[in-house]
């Protein structure tokens, strides 16, 4: 028997903690006896009360039983746990700002309406670790089958996981329900495919900054000038264009690959520039994702060239 031996009674008194409580956690067997009396009681030592103090601590800060005995059995360090439990309830706390938001956004009408009441649905049901799984489901269904290398779908992940903040706008909580819409939308994901198929896997950035550069200012000075997309001016800065995206991204301006361009621009371009929009509106960048008039004017050059090809 240990030089100090407590009943359960005593025990209780000296942790804090009732009875039944330290007689529940002992048939769990998060407590081991250390002996009992002639008479059949529970003794516990000093440990023993250590360890009721620490499994009443993890118990406050919300911690399953199954958990605390991952802890106690060293399987996990009472750090590493705790880590975990605090990222778990301040993703609960953000989870049910947003839903605030949404309800508070329906009051604002006399009589919420069913869109009012489908932006609630959403937030009580999505959150945003679920819509970058929603994001990463939707990319890997793109690359299903194709010949797309990974790495692009590894970089969409990267730059389009949305965010969406804990206090929404109305403006974020729309594009959060229209991205996810699109993200499960079979015609989406086959025109993505196809986008990623026709897309480079890799860009000489040097490359296509010269470029960009370039035409950026001379398509500026077409349009002080108020020269026309389609204009002679308009077809040579579009060669320029399509010469240097050609040198960025390894692509022979052959007929298949004036092809690829026409896809890019006519089929592809529409689709992506919503999907972006709805990203930057929901990580709380609106209008990032918008060309600039200049590259609006080069790319109706493009396509009047394009056209002609």
């Amino acid at each position: 028997m240990a030089e100090h031996a407590y009943t359960i009674s005593q025990a209780s008194r000296l942790v804090g903690l009732p009875v039944r409580r330290i007689r529940f956690y002992s048939d769990q067997g998060l407590l081991p006896l250390l002996d009992r009396t002639g008479s059949g009681y529970r003794l516990f030592d000093e440990s023993d009360l250590v360890r009721l103090g620490l499994i009443s601590a993890l118990r406050d800060a919300g911690l399953s039983l199954k958990a605390i005995r991952t802890v106690l059995a060293r399987g996990q360090s009472v750090g590493d746990v705790l880590t975990l439990r605090l990222a778990e309830i301040e993703a609960q706390i953000s989870s049910q700002r947003r839903i605030a938001a949404a309800i508070r956004m329906a009051l604002r009408s006399s009589e919420p309406n069913p869109e009012d009441l489908r932006r609630i649905w959403m937030m009580t049901h999505l959150s945003n670790v679920q819509h970058v799984a929603t994001v990463e489901r939707f990319l890997e269904q793109v690359v299903e089958g194709s010949s797309v290398d990974p790495k692009w779908k590894d970089w969409m992940l990267r730059m389009s996981a949305p965010n969406l903040p804990d206090d929404p706008s109305s403006e974020q909580l729309d594009a959060w329900l229209e991205l996810s819409a699109m993200l499960v939308d079979p015609a989406f994901i086959a025109k993505m495919r196809k986008n990623a198929e026709d897309s480079a896997v890799a860009l000489d950035a040097e490359v296509f900054k010269t470029m960009s550069t370039s035409v950026l200012a001379k398509a500026n000075d077409a349009m002080d000038r108020g020269l026309e997309p389609s204009s002679p001016q308009g077809k040579a800065i579009a060669e320029e264009y399509l010469a240097g995206w050609a040198r960025a991204t390894n692509t022979r301006l052959d007929e298949p690959g004036l092809q690829r361009m026409k896809r890019k621009h006519l089929e592809h371009q529409p689709n992506m520039r919503r999907y972006w929009a709805l990203v930057s509106i929901l990580n709380g960048l609106p209008g990032r994702s918008e060309p600039s008039q200049e590259w609006l004017w080069i790319e109706k050059a493009a396509l009047a060239l394009l056209a002609d090809a």
